[in-house]
């Protein structure tokens, strides 16, 4: 896992408000009520932060656990 609190780096011009029906929140933040979200039975996911950049904690973390979680749907 990654923790109960990270810091990441966002930016909020366009972002999801509401959870879309189907779905889980998984992270919110001081500035986005949905940070991170998850379909409930379906393997999407989505994030309104940015994990690719050096400020974000546990951003290379973030894209080794989606690769895994990929990699198990072709199997």
């Amino acid at each position: 896992g990654l923790g109960d609190e990270m810091e990441v780096w966002a930016s909020h011009k366009d972002e999801v408000k509401t959870l879309p029906e189907g779905f889980k929140l998984l992270a919110t933040s001081s500035i986005c009520s949905v940070e991170a979200m998850k379909h409930e039975s379906k393997p999407v996911y989505g994030i309104q932060f940015h994990p690719e950049v050096h400020h974000t904690e546990n951003g290379e973390k973030i894209f080794e656990n989606f690769y895994e979680v990929c990699k198990k749907l072709r199997e």
